[in-house]
């Protein structure tokens, strides 16, 4: 080469420009050993290192930028309008689908990050499995990859957890370049400024992760937040027209205080607002069974033209006694002692000695009177509207409000063609016990209007059975814990709250509201049930002293169920009861009765509760039959007279399409799963619950205007927070608050029984109160008038709904 003055990179260039030698054996030389030759140059000169390191930068942030302008570029699924975001973008919202979209338009920018965020894999590693307590709640998420030992000496999960963290990471910062190179390429932006609107991040935060890249502007999140409440009047209005759907609504109150408290603007601070709620009719409803509005309206008692007709009045809560009628078993054992033998032998396989879990798989459940099938329920939030529907007027208000969401108006005015004429069908309005007495106070004083539309004709109204259950946990409170003559035994329920909650005993006093009597009723009756089965096996085998010593003899699950039988009999009250208080008093044990009835009430709670949970409506009914002379015993008059008509229009007055359709609508299912029905208002109260509390923005946002707009995106929120906990692969994935630990509180009130033994017959023992069975009282004064109950002091009470708390709403979650 010196000969010929030809240099080294003359010789190379040469032979590589010149297609001659393209394929020759000097130019595959230098393509084989291309690495090498770089690494030497690198190595060994200063000058050829740094201008090596020049022209890769150079080639590779143009391979980069061109990777990037393509993904900034239309049509490859980066952008997003947020002036046009719909509920579907946030729920299909997936990191994996972003990552491949990404890793396949941008390839080399895409694999140089995870070399770069790989240099730092074994020291993350070392971080995650510091972490155990975390990995132990997030066992359950990746037990499907269990099995796959990816890398030795590296956990499973520990390995795929690192490469989705690295995965979360690449796709932040290749979309923070992406949106850098064009505004509009923001889609991981815009769904996490969307995020951070349903989580309440305060507007500096969201205005920092702007700034950076990371969110949308506040501005933008607005305009999405417009859009999706634009949407939700759509499906509002796309349901609502089908006139398949049932409609709840109840009112709640939001304090607007403000800091700036001056004289001129001294104006009440509190705003009352009425929420409700859509849900598709299902279990085979249709609109056939809905067209009875004028044969209703015929038979009805606010019908001043109507013809009299027997076919109501005839009716009696004794009809209701016949309702799901029982052919009587082998043994004698009827539906309701069934369920408390079964009650009685879960009580003991749950919260007996451990011996009793093994026959937790052959339990099973109780007899099902009439199931509403499993199904998810589909629930529409509506948008709050600005009405007090503590008035008759603010119901007629509420109900018309909720119906023109729908898209349903008087079928007399307007000109809308594509509105369903609403005059011959009915309309199912769900509430509680003050709406019902608005709406039965409406449907009289529009009784004499003259279209279907303006007398309300259309609405056909059912009651919550969650406020029925709080109702009934208040009637316990009335009966067992009130009169001060209740607490004084030993064995009273009152001394029952001294053991479990020693502080509250003035609150249970006083009046403990429906998450404490629940709690109450709960754990007491567990602890009076396994106090029960002690009793009964000592008195068969006197050497056994305890539940321990009887899991010591082992015995079979038949041999349960035997002595469960016997425990639903024998323990609780029955009709034998009053022959036993006929005896004289040497011969009585006036606290064993008394507890007799404590144990009847408390598992009648217990079976109204699992009847409502499994979507047992036949069992519920039954409960509910009951309930009404519980309520009429204990003073709660408006609710048995409410409850009674209602059951006798559902069996004896509605046509059989709407029977079916009223009573497969009282409870909904919200996620689908076994064993989680919930009534109808409990899910109003926990929209509420969302609305004023949690959703409806924050300090300066906080207005009424901003509860109205967000209250129908509820749903729309917590369905985009369950999104973002698995994409981004956030802990604590349960929504459920974690049950407390009893057993050592039960094992204390088992020893307290075990000390004053309420259920040892004990012949001569007193009581400063002999309890009454309350059914028996209750049918009693079923058969009294009101002027009968006014002469005899047993007027009937104006009494008004106890307010819930989040506490009240949330204990349905734990059940």
């Amino acid at each position: 080469m010196h000969q010929v003055q030809l240099t080294l990179p003359e010789l190379v260039f040469g032979v590589l420009s010149n297609k001659e030698y393209e394929n020759g054996p000097i130019a595959l030389g230098f393509a084989s050993r291309v690495d090498d030759i770089i690494t030497m140059v690198m190595k060994y000169s200063e000058t050829g290192g740094r201008k090596v390191r020049d022209l890769v930068i150079k080639i590779a942030t143009e391979m980069y930028v061109s990777e990037v302008e393509r993904m900034a570029a239309e049509g490859c699924g980066f952008r997003f309008d947020a002036a046009h975001t719909n509920v579907e973008q946030l729920e299909q919202f997936s990191m994996d689908e972003l990552a491949r979209k990404m890793k396949y338009n941008a390839p080399h920018l895409w694999e140089t990050l995870g070399g770069v965020l790989a240099r730092h894999a074994s020291r993350m590693s070392t971080d995650m499995e510091d972490g155990t307590g975390e990995r132990e709640e997030e066992d359950a998420y990746w037990d499907a990859l269990d099995g796959c030992d990816m890398r030795k000496g590296w956990p499973t999960r520990t390995l795929v957890r690192q490469q989705a963290v690295m995965t979360i990471k690449k796709i932040v910062i290749v979309s923070i370049i992406v949106q850098h190179a064009n505004q509009r390429a923001n889609y991981l932006q815009a769904i996490l400024g969307i995020f951070l609107q349903s989580a309440h991040a305060p507007q500096k935060v969201v205005e920092t992760l702007a700034r950076m890249g990371l969110s949308i502007s506040i501005s933008s999140i607005d305009a999405a937040i417009v859009s999706l409440s634009k949407e939700s009047q759509c499906t509002i209005k796309t349901l609502g027209r089908t006139l398949l759907a049932a409609y709840a609504y109840d009112n709640f109150d939001i304090d607007m205080k403000t800091s700036d408290q001056r004289v001129e603007k001294s104006i009440d601070t509190l705003k009352h607002l009425t929420s409700g709620l859509l849900f598709p009719l299902q279990h085979g409803t249709t609109l056939e069974d809905l067209r009875c509005s004028r044969m209703l309206w015929e038979q009805s008692t606010y019908n001043i033209h109507a013809r009299e007709m027997s076919h109501r009045s005839g009716k009696t809560y004794r009809d209701l006694l016949e309702l799901h009628p029982e052919s009587p078993s082998e043994d004698g054992i009827s539906c309701r002692m069934q369920y408390n033998a079964w009650k009685m032998l879960s009580d003991l396989v749950e919260h007996g000695p451990v011996y009793f879990r093994r026959f937790q798989e052959v339990l099973g459940e109780p007899e099902v009177v009439e199931a509403i099938p499993v199904i998810k329920t589909p629930i529409v939030a509506a948008r709050a509207m600005e009405f007090v529907n503590s008035t008759v007027s603010g119901n007629i208000q509420s109900i018309t409000g909720l119906l023109a969401q729908a898209g349903i108006h008087d079928p007399n005015e307007g000109d809308d063609l594509h509105m369903p004429d609403i005059s011959d069908y009915v309309v199912l309005f769900h509430g509680d016990l003050g709406t019902a007495e608005h709406v039965q106070a409406m449907l009289q004083r529009r009784a004499m209007e003259d279209s279907p539309w303006n007398r309300c004709q259309y609405v056909v109204f059912v009651p919550g059975l969650f406020h029925l259950k709080m109702a009934a946990a208040d009637a316990l409170w009335r009966a067992f814990i009130h009169p001060v003559a209740a607490r004084s035994d030993e064995t009273s329920l009152m001394h029952d709250v001294g053991v479990l909650w020693p502080k509250e005993t003035g609150i249970y006093q006083s009046k403990p509201g429906f998450r404490r009597m629940h709690q109450l009723v709960t754990y007491s009756g567990i602890c009076r049930r396994l106090d029960c089965w002690r009793v009964e096996v000592a008195n068969v085998d006197p050497s056994i002293k305890n539940l321990d010593d009887f899991a010591a003899t082992e015995p079979t699950f038949s041999q349960l169920k035997e002595i469960a039988d016997i425990l639903s009999r024998k323990y609780v009250a029955t009709y034998t009861l009053r022959r036993v208080r006929q005896r004289a008093g040497s011969q009585r044990d006036m606290q064993a009765e008394n507890a007799m009835v404590i144990n009847k009430y408390m598992l009648l709670y217990e079976e109204l509760t699992h009847a409502m949970n499994s979507g047992d409506i036949g069992r519920v009914e039954l409960c509910i039959v009951a309930w009404i002379l519980v309520f009429k015993a204990t003073g709660k008059h408006k609710y048995a007279a409410h409850m009674t008509e209602f059951l006798i229009n559902v069996h004896f007055v509605y046509p059989p399409g709407l029977r079916h359709a009223v009573r497969y609508s009282m409870l909904v299912n919200p996620t689908g799963k076994k064993g989680s029905f919930r009534g109808v208002d409990w899910c109003v109260e926990l929209n509420n619950l969302f609305t004023k509390v949690i959703n409806g923005g924050k300090f300066s946002n906080h207005t009424i205007p901003r509860v109205l707009l967000e209250s129908p995106l509820v749903q729309v929120y917590r369905n985009l927070h369950g999104v973002f906990q698995k994409n981004f692969l956030h802990t604590h994935l349960s929504t459920k608050r974690q049950e407390a630990d009893m057993t050592l509180t039960f094992a204390e009130l088992c020893k307290y029984f075990e000390k004053y033994q309420p259920h040892k017959m004990q012949t001569g023992r007193t009581s400063k109160l002999c309890m009454d069975d309350l059914i028996d009282v209750g049918h009693a004064l079923m058969e009294k008038t009101e002027v009968e109950l006014e002469r005899d002091g047993l007027e009937v009470e104006e009494e008004g709904e106890n307010a819930l708390t989040l506490d009240d709403i949330a204990i349905e979650l734990r059940l």
